[in-house]
């Protein structure tokens, strides 16, 4: 069993769990779904609530004017579907209908990034992060496993304004535990090193735990921190890796352009200049296939993680 990795969960269940026992407490929840329930995880709060789960059918841009009405009649919406439909096909409605209103809606996409798998290249999200992290007024969440999903729920059920949290397809690793809590705009050192910085978050940070502990077995020492908050970033935490260790790769499942290397990259500018590996999806749309080969083929698991580590650090 690994030092950090201890369990595995589904996000998909957690999410459905999570949402019935947020919805016991909180009358003014509701959920909205685009035909997606069963995908997204949230068909047991239809059965406990059937009175406060609403159906739009496939019609995104619907999905989010309506619940932005529901939000601004002062309940409160969480608004489900697949993570590029959220962000490409709802975009204008996103900007206009929700933020621009500041309307206390939280969207949770599904199948974020690769582990859209087999649904086809253009199902794969790899642009939601960067859309998202440029709409005014949105705070923008990719939690690393099933614990810190849940506790990013539970933070945006309290939070007042709109909120966008990843959700990743089928069962990963958990590394935190049952009483952790989210903070927002908070980073977490999982491993001190000098030698080489990794940030990540979402499900490279798995990836980026395996990665670290075998890097430690040869005498390279990684100071790993998960970003599970992409806006607002932990910019100290950016800045403090970047003056420990001078050298940061960073790895995302989503494009490396407009995501978590980009904000690592602007806080970098600001604060402490240092340098800067991003891996990521390139300028290229994703592929069908199963997610473990394309973490490999894309560069992003333990893998890799490591090789790029060794070649950045013998670059130096």
């Amino acid at each position: 069993m690994n030092s950090l990795i201890y369990d595995k969960k589904d996000m998909a269940k957690t999410y459905g769990e999570t949402l019935i026992r947020m919805g016991e407490r909180r009358p003014q929840l509701v959920v909205v779904e685009a035909d997606l329930a069963k995908a997204t995880g949230s068909m047991p709060f239809r059965e406990k609530y059937p009175h406060r789960f609403m159906e739009v059918g496939i019609a995104e841009q619907d999905l989010l004017g309506f619940a932005s009405g529901l939000a601004l009649a002062g309940k409160i919406p969480f608004v489900s579907s697949f993570a590029w439909c959220l962000s490409q096909r709802a975009c204008d409605q996103a900007v206009n209908a929700v933020a621009y209103n500041r309307a206390n809606v939280k969207l949770v996409g599904g199948y974020a990034g690769l582990t859209a798998e087999k649904n086809g290249g253009t199902h794969i999200s790899v642009l939601d992060l960067s859309i998202f992290r440029s709409i005014p007024y949105f705070q923008v969440f990719d939690p690393g496993d099933a614990v810190e999903f849940a506790a990013c729920l539970e933070y945006a059920l309290e939070y007042e304004g709109p909120v966008y949290i990843r959700s990743n397809r089928g069962v990963h690793g958990v590394f935190h535990r049952s009483d952790y809590k989210f903070i927002s705009g908070k980073a977490e050192v999982l491993r001190e090193g000098e030698d080489l910085g990794l940030i990540t978050t979402g499900i490279t940070t798995e990836q980026g735990i395996l990665a670290s502990e075998e890097l430690a077995k040869e005498g390279i020492n990684v100071r790993h921190i998960h970003m599970p908050t992409i806006k607002p970033a932990d910019v100290g935490e950016i800045a403090r890796t970047a003056v420990l260790t001078d050298n940061i790769i960073t790895a995302e499942n989503h494009s490396i352009y407009g995501g978590l290397g980009s904000a690592v990259a602007e806080a970098l500018c600001e604060k402490h200049p240092a340098r800067l590996k991003r891996l990521g999806i390139p300028d290229r749309f994703g592929e069908t296939a199963k997610l473990g080969f394309l973490l490999d083929r894309f560069g992003i698991d333990c893998k890799n993680i490591i090789k790029e580590a060794k070649a950045w650090i013998r670059s130096k």
